[in-house]
């Protein structure tokens, strides 16, 4: 898991070498996923779980978000630091537990409250409305850096998309772990490429160079952090999967300010940390409700697959 998630980190910078658009990018990144994961089905003899799989509007939205969320962070990563960028996408799962909240009659506890709160002030610190300087303390003011400010909302927008993905993943809990996945990439790639179709992006600008990196990235962050992910998932649990990934901010941080000279200040890093600190708490809460609620939640994913279905 922590090689899997230092090769989904490395894809910002990646795309600082690309002279091709976010979005273009993520569109490579999940198709080489996609040929990775059909070569895996292929090998391990997996396309007869699709037997009497029946797909409803959970599974399709999932991979939807899962292209947006790509797309959008890999846009920010060329518009803001890396560190901004894979801090403000974390944010993603106490987005999904205030949905879960509202939507599922999920308890908003106490844990939840801090976790958010954690989050929101993470996120002003970051974006830079909180700031704090050795003189005055910390002051809160709207003059934002005008450098990062576009980069800082497209990172901010891909945390949305990532928590509504959390969100609807928790629909249809009955589907075959490895039909989800293959269907997310699916999804995903239909998503970013209808898109592109509607918008073409300019290529003009892409050199040999661009070309090899982008080839190169697809591959390493796309099926290469697919794989390892795929190992991890059969050894580790959940809360200790999604707690790990959060070490692909610190691998994106460590990428800015090595190959870019990016400067993070310590109110950013205040933030991160937050973030960081509420992201992870309210993934292990949320996992042990799960366990402890397993009975009801299968319930639920019952009766809404049976809604879907009319």
């Amino acid at each position: 898991m922590f090689l899997s998630s230092s090769l989904m980190g490395g894809i910002g910078a990646f795309a600082r070498y690309i002279e091709a658009p976010g979005l273009f990018i993520s569109f490579n990144r999940s198709f080489a996923g996609f040929l990775g994961m059909t070569a895996i089905f292929l090998a391990t003899r997996r396309f007869h779980k699709f037997r009497n799989f029946r797909i409803s509007p959970a599974v399709i939205l999932t991979g939807i978000f899962l292209g947006l969320l790509s797309g959008l962070y890999v846009m920010s990563t060329q518009m803001t630091t890396l560190s901004n960028a894979a801090f403000l996408i974390y944010t993603g799962p106490v987005y999904s537990t205030v949905l879960a909240t509202i939507f599922l009659k999920e308890p908003f506890t106490k844990v939840t409250g801090l976790s958010l709160a954690a989050v929101l002030i993470g996120c002003l610190m970051i974006i830079g409305i909180i700031n704090y300087t050795s003189g005055e303390g910390f002051t809160v003011s709207l003059d934002l850096d005008p450098k990062y400010m576009a980069g800082n909302l497209v990172a901010l927008a891909s945390g949305v998309a990532y928590g509504l993905f959390l969100f609807f993943s928790r629909y249809r809990t009955d589907v075959d772990s490895d039909i989800r996945s293959y269907c997310n990439f699916t999804f995903a790639i239909i998503t970013l490429g209808t898109i592109l179709l509607v918008n073409r992006p300019d290529l003009s600008e892409m050199t040999a160079r661009g070309w090899t990196v982008l080839v190169v990235a697809a591959f390493i962050t796309g099926f290469g952090a697919f794989f390892f992910l795929t190992v991890a998932s059969k050894i580790l649990l959940a809360s200790e999967l999604a707690t790990i990934s959060y070490q692909e901010t610190i691998m994106a941080t460590l990428l800015g300010i090595i190959l870019f000279s990016e400067h993070i200040t310590f109110t950013q890093g205040l933030g991160g940390a937050l973030i960081i600190a509420g992201g992870v708490s309210q993934i292990i809460f949320s996992t042990k409700n799960d366990k402890q609620e397993a009975p009801a939640k299968s319930g639920a994913d019952k009766a809404f697959a049976d809604s879907t279905s009319s």
